[in-house]
Order: C-alpha cells, then structure tokens, then sequence
C-alpha cells in the first residue's frame, strides 16, 4: 500500500466509523495512536500513512474528544475511564492475543504509561512523546507548581464563560506566548469547543501515577521524545521516566515544542516508525521461538 492509497484508505475508514471514535487502517501487528489534549485521531494521520503498510493502525478519540462525548462521570472522572474506552476498542478490532503497540502524545502518552502499567500483556511497545505524567514529579517542584497555577486558572476562566482566555492560556502554555493568537479562526473556534475536557485531564493527571514506583512495573521497551524548546515540567517528566522504567530509550531532544508531533510529524514520526519495526521483529522472534518450543515439547510428550 502505497501513500496516496493509505491515505485513502484512512480516510474512508474514519468516515466508515465516524459515530464509533477511531479510524482504522493498513494490516499487520496492531499500533495503537493515543493524541494529546484538545486534539483527536486525525492528529495522527501521517504516522498512520506511513504505517499502513506494515501494520494495522488504529487511531483512538480519547473521552470527551472527536466523535466521543463528554465523559457523564464528571467530578468522578479519572484516568482508567481513558484505559477503559482504549481496552474496549481493542476488544473489538484486535484478534484477542494480540499485543499491541501504543504511541501516544502529552495526555495520550499518560493514558498509554496507566494501560502498560493495568495491562501490560496486552502492550508490545511503548512510543511516547512528553507524556504528562505529573505525579512523578515531588510537589515542591517549581515546574509542577507552574502545572497547578494553569490548570486552576483554566478552570476558573471557564467558569466565568471566559472561554477564548482559558484556551489561550492552556495553549500559550504549552506552545510559548503569542502561540493561541498566531492560530487561523477555525483552529481557535475548533479548540474552543473541546475545551470542557481539558479540567478532567487535568483532574486525571493529578491523580495517576503516584511516584516513580508505579511505572517501574512497565516491562514494555519504551520510546522516550521530547522538545527541547518544550515547557520545564514536560522535560523534567522525561528525565525521571528515564531513570523509572527498565527499558527504555532516550535519544537527544528535538528542536521543538511540545506539539512536535504535530509541528514536526516529519522527523519526529520516522523515529517512531523505526522503533515500533524494531520491536515488532523482536515480537515476531519471540513467537516463533516460542512456537517452535511448543512443537517441540509436543513432539517428546
């Protein structure tokens, strides 16, 4: 499949399964693509292109974004509620021992840590870029203080109707001042009506992972990015996942924001490409080792 027919191909399948909250495409060991916040499964159409040819991409909506609604759960609302919608479409569109590989961006890639932590025979490989897993960081940290002060200011100016404020400062945070303003009135009208999940992000965030303890159980080879130009506390999040989980790797930063993924899709998406075919071989040994052990202790019973 070449990428004028994988675009296509993705194409029709979101529009196939436009009210279902994914699109669908390519065949091959499943990857699944988490996106960050105030985004949704179309930020990750050209990794899905060129991996159609390879694999079976699977593009999710979070809760609360897409063709999903907003969570009914409210001041309930928590991080396994996203682990829940992703379990229940893999339940559906992949073959039941089947283990996946996650990619997932800012909000996605913590939503991809908690799956490989609760679920970790169902993830092949992790490829995050900035997960925001703010918990690792100690509560005297200034960067996770700077974390706090938006999220509540968010939330207040929200609650005054002062919705255009609050997505400037969540996106001027994230992206650096004037970001929000330099947008094209559509992008501005099209975050403004996403914003409403953006406190349950933060609300689940704040609650998951605890400490450095509850990532150290991911056994899954896991591929660290970041931006250099990228806020503090995104950066400091990366330099602990590196010391907390066992098999990791950390190539340099970079030259980038936290929206890389989006920004710079075209070098930060070969990197993803090129470890996701790394482990993938690796998986395809390991089955076959494993198989070719069960003939064989067959054989001799």
């Amino acid at each position: 499949m070449n990428v004028e027919s994988a675009r296509l191909a993705a194409q029709q399948s979101s529009a196939a399964g436009k009210r279902h909250g994914y699109f669908a495409v390519g065949a091959g060991p499943p990857i699944v693509l988490l996106h960050s916040s105030l985004n949704s499964k179309s930020q990750w159409s050209a990794l899905a292109e060129r991996l159609a040819a390879r694999f079976r991409v699977i593009a999710l909506d979070l809760c609360g974004y897409g063709d999903n609604d907003m969570p009914v759960s409210g001041s309930s609302f928590t991080l396994d509620d996203e682990v829940r919608l992703v379990t229940e479409h893999l339940d559906r569109l992949v073959e039941p021992h089947a283990r996946v590989h996650v990619v997932g961006h800012s909000y996605g890639g913590l939503v991809a840590l908690r799956l490989a932590q609760r679920h970790g025979h169902r993830v092949a490989s992790l490829s995050l870029y900035e997960p925001v897993a703010f918990r690792l960081l100690d509560d005297e940290d200034t960067a996770l203080m700077c974390v706090g002060h938006i999220a509540e200011r968010v939330l207040r100016l929200i609650a005054e109707g002062r919705r255009r404020d609050a997505a400037e400062a969540f996106v001027d945070f994230w992206s650096g001042d004037g970001s929000y303003a330099a947008m094209p009135l559509p992008v501005q009208t099209s975050i403004g009506s996403r914003l409403d999940k953006v406190p349950l992000d933060f609300r689940a965030a704040a609650c998951w992972p605890r400490g450095p303890d509850d990532v150290r159980a991911i056994v899954a080879p896991t591929l660290l990015l970041g931006g250099s130009r990228s806020p503090a506390v995104a950066q400091r999040i990366l330099s602990v996942l590196a010391d907390a989980l066992p098999d990791n790797r950390r190539p340099a930063a970079f030259d980038a924001g936290h929206m890389g993924p989006l920004a710079e899709s075209d070098r930060i998406n070969p990197w993803i490409e090129a470890f996701v075919d790394i482990c993938a071989e690796r998986e395809t040994i390991h089955h076959a080792r494993v198989k070719t052990a069960s003939i064989r202790a067959g054989m001799l019973s």
